[in-house]
């Protein structure tokens, strides 16, 4: 009878992800807004890569990364990667053929995170079956799917780079875990982490630990890994020699940086996955003290090498930001603080659930790894520690923290439910629930304000794709962005989160937004919104050629800024004094609370609507 059921138990399982799938996509398309409300509720980072999606449809080169209506004049070169840009412009002329372009594109950035996220739970699955077997992928999918349901980076209009990281890194850990499953997994592997690094730097830590266990595995079982060695170090080296010409800059190949693909980057690791398969090749069959000299002495002159003539990526490209701008900015930028910032600020209960899942994940997988004595296992606990460790560092790691969670949370659960089936043991049903419940981050904000707290908190603006606000500070509106768009092209001064709006929505060029290369651009519009005096105000406005300044009653950024003893000019305005060089701009719509103000014609080259 035992024989039985477990197969026909799997076989109903399967279908568990695939309705928590249909679920998720139809509960949160269900709260979308429509055109054009969905655009104004985009967050900075997926408003912007729209913006560099249009300018790539509307003819901007391919190599040419440059956002010249973003900051100072000439702008700046931005350190995304096309390899993005591409398959969202792609779809979006596709369906261009059957419907409007403004169309396309609400269908297309609906679509892409809900598509990124279907791929994680698979993933997660294939990790989970990958550890435990089989049995396990239905409820790690689908409990991953739960997980990931508030997290920003999967909510429609989410089309930043950020969630297609996360798949390339699980992709990444699959191709390793599974290296003995398929010729191809480990070969992909190697091909995710070219990708991952050709498309951004967020999960090099984590890539370095997944090629590290590669190394670790080749060293601890010599000959009987070398293929796997060999397909995994040639995907990479072939990932890099084809994406680096395909989609970096000319700057990449003068290097000198390494916040995005550029020689910096791409050589070292050529040369680290080169000396992997170097090693693989001639020595796996010679005894471990040989092969773990010969690879340390490789490895040691790729450093040395590295260190000596492209030392940028031993560096946070975030150490090099001006300081000015990290006591007015990055100081006061959530996701980018760290736990003892959290500690130490306003209390927020619910990040701390975070912290408490991966360790509570590294835990479970430690136990798992010295029960089994597993090599993949200690892998997986390598891996949390290390996101562990960057969360700590910055609450921007949690999604990855969150995704390597998932697998182990979700062979617990199936340990549980075997066992609930086997035994018809209580505790292990009920343990069994508990772990799905506290494993979703949904939970920790009804333990503090209720789930709408991890919406407005930890997915931040994307809440407003799902539904926009209605008080006085959701100053973005389809009424006053047109009034904004309507006038003559200039100049914008604007708090850093509202540029990527303002170029979405209009032709102007604004100062600010939250970009680390903009620094010049960002650096002036502080010095604007704290000028101690409007006449200082004015000048700084007129000498950088501003024709319009933006800003919210209450804005989040101004409001920090005033809390912490930086204030002035924005602080000014916001009270409501006009200095006699600002005459306001209406816009009609008394939803919003936006506050456009022009120059006068005497003080800017362009026209001054009448009040």
């Amino acid at each position: 009878m035992s024989q039985t059921r477990t197969p026909l138990c799997h076989d109903r399982l399967r279908w568990i992800p695939v309705a928590v799938f249909i679920y998720l996509c139809a509960i949160t398309i269900s709260k979308i807004t429509g055109l054009p409300e969905f655009l104004v509720g985009m967050t900075n980072d997926s408003a912007m890569r729209l913006v560099e999606v249009r300018d790539l449809l509307n003819g901007q080169p391919w190599f040419d990364l440059d956002q010249t209506r973003l900051g100072l004049e000439g702008g700046f070169e931005m350190h995304w990667s096309r390899l993005i840009d591409a398959p969202i412009a792609g779809l979006i002329l596709l369906l261009d053929l059957f419907t409007s372009r403004a169309r396309a594109e609400y269908l297309v950035i609906v679509a892409w995170p809900l598509i990124m996220l279907g791929l994680v739970m698979w993933l997660v699955g294939r990790i989970a079956a990958t550890l435990h077997g089989p049995r396990a992928a239905p409820l790690a999918a689908a409990l991953s799917g739960f997980m990931m349901l508030q997290e920003a980076r999967f909510l429609p209009g989410a089309i930043d780079h950020h969630n297609v990281q996360i798949v390339l890194l699980l992709v990444t850990m699959l191709g390793v875990l599974g290296r003995h499953d398929s010729r191809a997994l480990p070969a992909g592997a190697g091909a995710a982490l070219a990708a991952s690094l050709a498309i951004g730097v967020e999960t090099l830590p984590l890539l370095a630990v997944c090629t590290f266990g590669m190394v670790g595995f080749w060293l601890a079982r010599g000959t009987p890994e070398r293929a796997a060695t060999l397909r995994f170090a040639g995907g990479g080296i072939g990932g890099l020699a084809v994406l680096f010409p395909a989609t970096a800059p000319a700057s990449a190949y003068a290097g000198g940086f390494c916040d995005a693909l550029s020689v910096d980057l791409a050589l070292p690791a050529a040369l680290g996955l080169g000396a992997m398969a170097a090693c693989a090749y001639a020595v796996s069959g010679r005894a471990l003290a040989v092969r773990a000299g010969i690879l340390a002495a490789l490895f040691a002159a790729v450093g040395a090498f590295a260190l000596a003539v492209m030392p940028s990526c031993l560096h946070n490209p975030l150490e090099s930001l001006d300081p000015y701008l990290v006591d007015r900015w990055l100081t006061f930028v959530t996701e980018a603080r760290s736990l003892g910032d959290l500690i130490a600020g306003p209390a927020m209960p619910y990040l701390f659930g975070y912290y408490a899942l991966g360790l509570a994940a590294m835990t479970i997988a430690a136990g798992f790894a010295w029960a089994r004595k597993s090599g993949d296992w200690l892998l997986m606990t390598v891996l949390l520690a290390g996101a562990l460790t960057i969360t700590i560092y910055q609450l921007r790691g949690a999604p990855a923290l969150l995704a390597i969670s998932a697998p182990v949370l979700g062979v617990l659960v199936t340990r549980l439910h075997e066992d609930w089936r086997a035994r018809r043991r209580p505790a292990a049903g009920i343990g069994a629930i508990a772990c799905c419940v506290l494993a979703m981050p949904m939970t920790w904000g009804e333990f503090s304000n209720g789930a709408s707290a991890v919406l407005s908190r930890v997915a931040g603006p994307a809440e407003a794709a799902l539904a926009p606000r209605k008080d006085r500070r959701a100053c973005f509106t389809p009424q006053s962005l047109s009034a904004l768009a309507a006038l003559p092209t200039g100049v914008v001064s604007a708090p850093s989160n509202f540029g990527a709006q303002i170029l979405l929505h209009s032709d102007h060029r604004t100062l600010s937004g939250p970009y680390h290369r903009n620094q010049s651009g960002m650096r002036r519009q502080l010095e604007i919104t704290m000028a101690a005096t409007p006449e200082a105000a004015k000048a700084l406005l007129v000498d950088t050629g501003i024709d319009y300044v933006v800003l919210c009653p209450d804005d989040p950024e101004l409001a920090t800024l005033h809390r912490h003893g930086f204030t002035g000019f924005g602080h000014l305005l916001e009270t409501g004094e006009r200095p006699d060089f600002l005459t306001r701009v209406p816009h009609g719509d008394a939803n919003s609370g936006l506050m456009i103000l022009a120059m006068r014609q005497a003080d800017s080259g362009a026209r001054a609507p009448d009040e």
